[in-house]
């Protein structure tokens, strides 16, 4: 009985540490609290009808490490125009859960809904933060 729990012991020490956050900035749970989404805009402060990139980290909400073919969409609207941005970003995967979206332009001023698909095999969930324009 002590050797097992000596072996379970042992192999707890050896699981790989939880993932850490690379990206400091806000934070939200994706709508079916799968996936923990931290992101950041550079520059910080939206400019109107300019580009500007936002960084992304997603990471399981379990703790666990993401698996390494996840992917992140990211996209913006503003639904009160029924409308979204004019332009698509280019994402650029950095590994570890965390991306690059380069190219975003908000061309209005007013409230936007920022959308983060995260796909990890078959399954998408969407996480969303609103931003505001002016």
């Amino acid at each position: 009985m002590r050797s097992l729990m000596l072996i379970a012991l042992t192999l707890a020490s050896c699981a790989a540490p939880h993932p850490t956050w690379s990206v400091e900035g806000e934070e939200l749970l994706s709508n079916d609290g799968a996936w923990r989404i931290r992101w950041r805009t550079e520059p910080a402060e939206i400019p109107l009808n300019a580009p500007f990139t936002i960084e992304a980290q997603a990471l399981p909400a379990d703790g666990t490490r993401p698996s390494s073919d996840i992917a992140l969409a990211v996209d913006a609207a503003m639904p009160h125009h029924r409308h979204g941005m004019n332009r698509l970003p280019r994402m650029v995967p950095l590994g570890e859960g965390l991306f690059r979206a380069e190219g975003m332009l908000f061309h209005m001023e007013g409230r936007w809904e920022l959308y983060f698909d995260i796909t990890d095999g078959p399954m998408t969930e969407r996480g969303q933060a609103e931003v505001f324009l002016e």
